[in-house]
C-alpha cells in the first residue's frame, strides 16, 4: 500500500476527534440533534486548522440514515459508503480557486434543484470561497440567501474579510482558532506514540510544534519532513535541525551565552557556525528570540526551564530590566536586519552590539549585570523592577514648550525619547483636523471589503463637522445601486457612521446615501470614485505611451529602420 502522508492518515473521523476547536464542533453536533440547521455555513481561519475536516465530518452527518446520538456519522450505512467513494453523488466539493467564474456558479445553481439520489440533503462544500467573482458571487447571492430545503451549503475560506457583507449576512459564521504550541505538543506526542515515533527530548517536540505555527496540517508536514531524515523513526536534535534548517538548540544556548557575557569573540565565532551549517539568519534570528521569550516567559520560576543548569544560573543572574531590554531591542533590530541589503553582516553587527551593550549603554540608566557579577559563586537573585521609561517625563512638572526630543548618545548609540508635540491639561481637548480624504485612507485600511462597496459612489455633499456632529452625503448611480443597497441593508452605512465619530472625534455621525438616476447623474456630472481612479489609471498610461513614442530614442529608431511604432504595451505591475 502507498505511503500515507499523517496530516491525511490522522484527519479527524469523528467531531470529538478535532482538536481545538471544541466550540464549533460541539455548536454544529447541537444543531443536527436539535434539528436546528442553517442553510449556509462560513468556517473561517488560517491554512491547516481543520475547516475542511469539520466541513466533511458535518457533511457526512448531514447524508447518514443511521446517525449516532452524539451526530456522529455511523460509517456502516449506504449515504456514509458513498461518502467514502472518491465521487459522492450527494456531495459536491468545489474549489473556489479554480471555479471561480459566473459559469461555474450557474452549473453549481442548476444542479441545486435536484433532490438527491437518496437521503435528506445535498451538501455544497466550497473552499476558498474568497476566490470567487464578483459576479459570481452576485449570481450566488439569491440562492445562497433562499437555497431549496433539501440544499446545505459549507463555505471555508482564509479570508473572510474578502467577502461581500451580503454573502456573510446570509450564513452562519464560525471562526477557528490557532493551535497553540502546547495544544501542537500534545498532538504530536500522542500521534507519535501511535506511529512508533520517538524524540530524543521533550524539548524536540515543543520545538517542532513552535515551527508548526498554529497550523496542525503544518506541523504534521514538518513532522512527515524530518521523519525521512531519520533512522529507525528516532528524532534526534541534529536530525530535526538540519531537516528543517533550524539552528541548533546547543548552537543558539552558545551564542545566547556569549551575549550576556560580553564575548563578542563568542558571539561571531556562534554565529558564523551557524551560518556554516546553512542556517539561514532568519531562522537564526527566530530562534534567538524565542530562545528569550521562554526565559521571559519563565522569569520567576527560571528553575522551571527545560536548559542545561549552568544557562539557568546564568540568567538568575541577569537583572529583570536588562532581560526585556535584550528581547525588545533585538526583535526591533533583528526584523531591520532581516530586510536590510547585506543581512548576514547586519544581523551580525546587531548580535555584536547587544554583547557591547555594557559599553553602549553606558550612563542610560539601565542596570547592567558586569561581567564579575555573572562568575561569583553566590546569585543575587534580587530582581529590579522594569521602570516604564529609561527617563520617565512628569507631565504636572512641566510645560509643553519645555518638552523637547532628548537623545543619549553613547559611542554612536542613540536612544530617543520622542517628541511631544502637545500635553492636554485636565480642561483641554486636543482636537486634530481631519478632512473626508484621510478618513476614506483610515477606512480603508480598517474595512477593505466595505471601503470596496463604498468607492462605487462618490460625495455629493461635502463634510460638514459642525457642533459635535459629522455629516456627508453619498450619492450612488447605475449599476453601483446595488452597492448603494448593500450599504443600507447590512452593517456597513453603521461601520462608517461609527468610524466617522472615532476619527473626527465627534459624538454623532451621519452618512447618507443617496439613489441617482440617469438625469440626476448627468445633470451633476456625477462619477463614483472607482470611475475616476479607472481614468487616472487610464490617463497615466496614455501619458507614458505618449511619452515612450516622442522618446529620442524611439525618434530616432524609427528613422534607421524606416518604420513607425505600432503599439506600445506598458506592463501594469
Amino acid at each position: 500500500m502507498a505511503y500515507q502522508v499523517l496530516s491525511r492518515k490522522w484527519r479527524p473521523k469523528k467531531f470529538q476527534e478535532v482538536v481545538g476547536q471544541e466550540h464549533i464542533t460541539r455548536s454544529l453536533q447541537n444543531a443536527i440533534i436539535n434539528e436546528r440547521l442553517g442553510h449556509a455555513y462560513i468556517l473561517t481561519g488560517t491554512r491547516g486548522i481543520g475547516k475542511t475536516s469539520v466541513a466533511r465530518l458535518f457533511a457526512k452527518s448531514l447524508r447518514c440514515l443511521n446517525r449516532k446520538e452524539d451526530a456522529n456519522s455511523c460509517n456502516e450505512c449506504k449515504a456514509c459508503i458513498e461518502f467514502d467513494t472518491s465521487s459522492p453523488m450527494n456531495v459536491f466539493e468545489i474549489d473556489g480557486a479554480s471555479n471561480n467564474s459566473v459559469d461555474d456558479i450557474r452549473d453549481l445553481i442548476g444542479s441545486i434543484q435536484t433532490l438527491p439520489t437518496f437521503g435528506t440533503y445535498k451538501v455544497y462544500i466550497i473552499d476558498e470561497v474568497h476566490m470567487l467573482s464578483t459576479n459570481a458571487f452576485n449570481a450566488l447571492l439569491k440562492t445562497l440567501e433562499e437555497p431549496p430545503a433539501h440544499v446545505v451549503f459549507l463555505l471555508a475560506t482564509t479570508e473572510p474579510e474578502k467577502l461581500l457583507n451580503t454573502v456573510l449576512s446570509r450564513c452562519q459564521r464560525f471562526d477557528f482558532r490557532n493551535a497553540s504550541v502546547d495544544l501542537l505538543s500534545s498532538h504530536l506526542e500522542e500521534i507519535a506514540e501511535k506511529e512508533g515515533i520517538k524524540f530524543e527530548s521533550p524539548f524536540l517536540v515543543k520545538t517542532l510544534a513552535a515551527q508548526g505555527q498554529g497550523s496542525f496540517r503544518d506541523t504534521l508536514s514538518l513532522l512527515d519532513q524530518v521523519l525521512s531524515f531519520s533512522e529507525e523513526q528516532l528524532i534526534t536534535e541534529r536530525t530535526l535541525t538540519t531537516a528543517l534548517g533550524l539552528a541548533r538548540i546547543s548552537s543558539i544556548r552558545n551564542l545566547v551565552k556569549s551575549v550576556l557575557l560580553y564575548d563578542s569573540a563568542g558571539v561571531s565565532r556562534s554565529y558564523f557556525e551557524m551560518l556554516k551549517e546553512n542556517v539561514g539568519v532568519e531562522n537564526i534570528s527566530r530562534s534567538l528570540i524565542d530562545f528569550l521569550y521562554e526565559v521571559i516567559q519563565n522569569i520567576d520560576e527560571l528553575d522551571k526551564l527545560n536548559f542545561e543548569p549552568s544557562s539557568v544560573e546564568l540568567f538568575k543572574k541577569m537583572k529583570v530590566d536588562e532581560v526585556f531590554w535584550l528581547y525588545e531591542s533585538m526583535v526591533r533590530d533583528l526584523t531591520w536586519a532581516i530586510e536590510s541589503l547585506n543581512s548576514e553582516k547586519t544581523v551580525e553587527i546587531v548580535l555584536l552590539k547587544h554583547a557591547k551593550r555594557n559599553q553602549i549603554l553606558a550612563g542610560s540608566g539601565l542596570e547592567l549585570s558586569s561581567p564579575e557579577q555573572k562568575k561569583k559563586s553566590e546569585i543575587d537573585t534580587n530582581f529590579v523592577a522594569i521602570e516604564e521609561s529609561l527617563a520617565p517625563i512628569k507631565k504636572n512638572s512641566i510645560s509643553p514648550e519645555e518638552i523637547k526630543k532628548e537623545e543619549i548618545k553613547k559611542e554612536d548609540f542613540k536612544i530617543e525619547q520622542p517628541l511631544i508635540s502637545e500635553v492636554s491639561g485636565p480642561e483641554t481637548k486636543a482636537v486634530e483636523a481631519r478632512d473626508w480624504a484621510s478618513f476614506e485612507d483610515f477606512f480603508k485600511n480598517e474595512y477593505p471589503a466595505i471601503y470596496a462597496e463604498l468607492e462605487q459612489g462618490n460625495v455629493i455633499e461635502n463634510l460638514v463637522l459642525k457642533e459635535e456632529q459629522a455629516t456627508v452625503t453619498y450619492g450612488f448611480s447605475g449599476s453601483a445601486v446595488l452597492f448603494y443597497e448593500h450599504l443600507k441593508e447590512n452593517e456597513g452605512a453603521l461601520k462608517v457612521e461609527e468610524s466617522m465619530k472615532n476619527f473626527f472625534n465627534v459624538e454623532r455621525a451621519t452618512l447618507h446615501l443617496v439613489s441617482l438616476d440617469k438625469e440626476e447623474a448627468k445633470e451633476k456630472n456625477f462619477q463614483s470614485k472607482s470611475e475616476i481612479r479607472e481614468k487616472e489609471i487610464e490617463q497615466g498610461l496614455e501619458d507614458t505611451r505618449v511619452a515612450i513614442r516622442n522618446h529620442p530614442v524611439i525618434i530616432e529608431a524609427e528613422k534607421i529602420f524606416n518604420s513607425k511604432i505600432d503599439k506600445i504595451k506598458i506592463n501594469e505591475e
